[in-house]
């Protein structure tokens, strides 16, 4: 999933007459640098050209700490409020809550940012701190960073060329000067320069240029603190001059975040989560703003997006709708999606959740409908459909299920003429998962038209799986060879004769719902067994008692998140809600352990030791972790399966009860499935059965 390859197709198209990809809800300020944590501001949003901010802190006449986002440079996202108006980073001085620098951007308004910079020292010694706020400007012509500077004591402007704001910083501390660094990147020029005690111009490679104020000594006694502000600003000359006549303005208390409720996991993933944007990404020729899985991956990933589309619709649900609206398409456009990296369509999975979350505004799901629509059509269509009805989705990417490593398709890497005509389980059981999504949501706003299409499509995709891909002897779906003619002709196994695919590719029709009942009680078996596909970290990729299964894999011997949501929601499906909760709070309680040891967030968890790997900023695949924690924990918040869709719920007394109208997919009427309602005193588990017809309960 991480490695980018040649080859890998990316759709191109012309927007003339398209409305823009951008998240619009945006403010012009925002987390947007690709390279420092810190706050950045679009003068422009078409010229690709950010100003961005970012605090140096260190240790005086010993150290600069750079926050550079692309290693771990001792800087956490912290604590981010949904409206993204208080952003909070923790700066670490010295390791654990020893010593730290908690930086606060405030955004008091479009033109004015404050920043509360509260500096902790925990140990029994005098500590000896420095700060320095550098500003620079990213993007625009080569070789225009050189500003206009202007510095009096207490602050500086600077006007940069190509942009038409003049930015400032004020602040109101006795011991500071103004310097200036000619670099690209601070962090390899000023760990150089710590000891150039009487420069003010410190040269590098001449590729950029920062300047700072430098506020030091920042003197700490022994278990204090001190918290020292300073304001941006930006706007016309005028603006700026009389702004700074008017000095720092108070801190805005009321506004700030409030103290946290949520458990310290949950807080730092929505914080990494806010603050994995960046600015300018490049869509359709347009510079748009984009919520990536981390900064190390500051381009589009289709099916990382649909997951941070799914959480971020758990904490600002007119964000999660909007970057479900950027990966999707209207008919104006050439390319029937945004496709970049594993070809699967989260989005699609997402959006009833996220639509709920929304308020059930109905011209909005009008909007989105036919946009999804054309994702799924070009997914199941005649380029990626075999004969067989099996999806085979290699022309896209290498990777049909995000996981890099699995090994029936790391093996086929080396085979690209047998890959070319062998299908795996995810690509088809996710597509039929969609159709009937897609049914449900085509059912309620009455496009009756559609509806012939998706029962087609889910009948011969299933016919296609249930035909060729079961194994009863492993009692697992397994990857389905075909001839030259596209003709199943076998499973797809080892040297060995071993089914390849005992993992979570080969219970992926389960999601489907196309399963027979003696299929399914196997399957679920392999899933909650503790010696297979279970863990203590949860469900992995790989059966722990295959014989490709490994200790030193990515995705092999290791437990993510995404496809666990999708099961998550298959158990309420099945109306298996005890198995629901099992899978949640297993990764809840991994995921805030480790959180609470390191304060990062991790693609992924290591079976053998129960610890957290990979990148340490990750949001992307990470982001179920919000759903889960919101379904059992949050009051207000109803969880279904896919084949439920709520479509209104009138809260009661504070969260105390709810009354809920549910529509169900074709396939379930008759069936019992199950409904999560997080009321204030807990959560209610309770089964419904399907109905033809919308069905109202009160549940409190």
């Amino acid at each position: 999933m991480r490695k980018l390859l040649a080859g890998i197709l990316l759709f191109s198209a012309t927007v003339a007459g398209a409305a823009s990809h951008d998240i619009t809800s945006l403010s012009p300020w925002g987390p947007y640098s690709k390279e420092y944590f810190g706050i950045s501001h679009i003068d422009k949003l078409d010229s690709g050209i950010q100003v961005e901010f970012c605090l140096v802190p260190g240790q005086y006449r010993r150290n600069y700490k750079v926050p550079c986002t692309l290693f771990e440079s001792g800087v956490h996202p912290w604590n981010v409020t949904p409206d993204m108006r208080h952003i909070t980073y923790r700066h670490d001085i010295e390791w654990k809550d020893r010593v730290y620098v908690d930086a606060t951007y405030h955004l008091l308004d479009d033109h004015r940012v404050l920043l509360e910079a509260r500096c902790v020292n925990n140990t029994s010694l005098l500590q000896n701190l420095n700060l320095q706020l550098a500003v620079h400007k990213s993007g625009g012509k080569e070789g225009e960073w050189m500003p206009e500077l202007n510095q009096e004591e207490g602050f500086f402007t600077v006007r940069y060329p190509g942009v038409e704001s003049v930015y400032g910083v004020v602040w109101d501390y006795p011991w500071s000067e103004v310097r200036t660094w000619n670099c690209a990147r601070l962090e390899e020029l000023m760990p150089r320069m710590v000891h150039k005690h009487t420069r003010k111009v410190m040269n590098g490679d001449y590729k950029g240029h920062y300047t700072a104020n430098f506020l030091r000594p920042v003197t700490l006694q022994p278990q204090s603190d001190t918290t020292i502000f300073q304001l941006i600003l930006c706007g016309s000359e005028d603006f700026v001059r009389d702004a700074i006549a008017r000095g720092i303005p108070a801190c805005p208390r009321e506004e700030a975040p409030a103290q946290a409720q949520q458990p310290l996991g949950v807080r730092l993933l929505q914080a990494t989560l806010l603050t994995n944007v960046s600015y300018p990404v490049d869509e359709f020729g347009e510079p748009v703003r984009h919520f990536g899985p981390g900064k190390n991956w500051d381009s589009f990933y289709t099916w990382d997006c649909g997951f941070i589309a799914w959480g971020m619709g758990e904490i600002a649900p007119q964000r999660g709708y909007e970057i479900i609206r950027q990966y999707t398409t209207s008919p104006e456009e050439k390319a029937p999606f945004m496709h970049h990296g594993t070809p699967l369509a989260i989005q699609i999975f997402a959006v009833g959740d996220v639509w709920k979350n929304c308020g059930y505004d109905e011209a909005q799901l009008r909007e989105i409908y036919p946009r999804l629509k054309r994702f799924y059509d070009y997914m199941t269509g005649p380029d990626i459909r075999l004969p067989s009805g099996l999806l085979a989705t290699w022309k896209l990417f290498y990777s049909s299920g995000g996981w890099d490593d699995y090994p029936p398709q790391h093996a086929l890497r080396s085979a690209q003429e047998l890959r070319s005509r062998t299908a795996p389980m995810v690509s088809t059981s996710y597509y039929i998962r969609c159709a009937k999504i897609l049914r449900l949501l085509a059912t309620h706003l009455g496009e009756k038209k559609d509806l012939k299409q998706y029962d087609a499509d889910i009948a011969a995709m299933g016919k296609g799986i249930l035909d060729n891909a079961w194994d009863g002897e492993a009692g697992y779906f397994g990857y389905v060879e075909h001839d030259t003619e596209g003709r199943p002709v076998g499973l797809y196994r080892t040297p060995e004769g071993v089914n390849f695919n005992r993992g979570l590719d080969g219970v992926t029709p389960l999601v489907a719902g196309i399963v027979t009942p003696a299929q399914q009680d196997i399957v679920l078996r392999h899933l909650f067994n503790g010696n297979e596909l279970w863990s203590p970290c949860g469900i992995t990729a790989v059966d722990q008692h295959a014989p490709y299964y490994r200790k030193d894999g990515y995705w092999n011997s290791t437990v993510w998140m995404p496809h666990q949501l999708i099961l998550w929601k298959t158990m309420l499906d099945l109306g298996m809600p005890e198995r629901a909760r099992q899978i949640a709070e297993t990764a809840l309680e991994n995921w805030e352990r480790e959180c609470a040891d390191s304060y990062n967030c991790y693609e992924h968890f290591m079976i053998e030791t129960g610890r957290g790997g990979g990148w340490h900023n990750f949001s992307g695949l990470s982001c179920p972790i919000l759903n889960w924690y919101n379904a059992y924990h949050r009051p207000g918040t109803v969880s279904t399966g896919f084949g439920t869709l709520v479509t209104r719920s009138e809260w009661k007394d504070d969260y105390a009860s709810v009354d809920l109208t549910l529509e169900f997919d074709k396939d379930y009427i008759g069936r019992e499935v199950s409904v999560l309602v997080c009321l204030k005193d807990g959560v209610r588990e309770r089964k419904v059965k399907a109905t033809r017809k919308p069905l109202s309960i009160t549940v409190d």
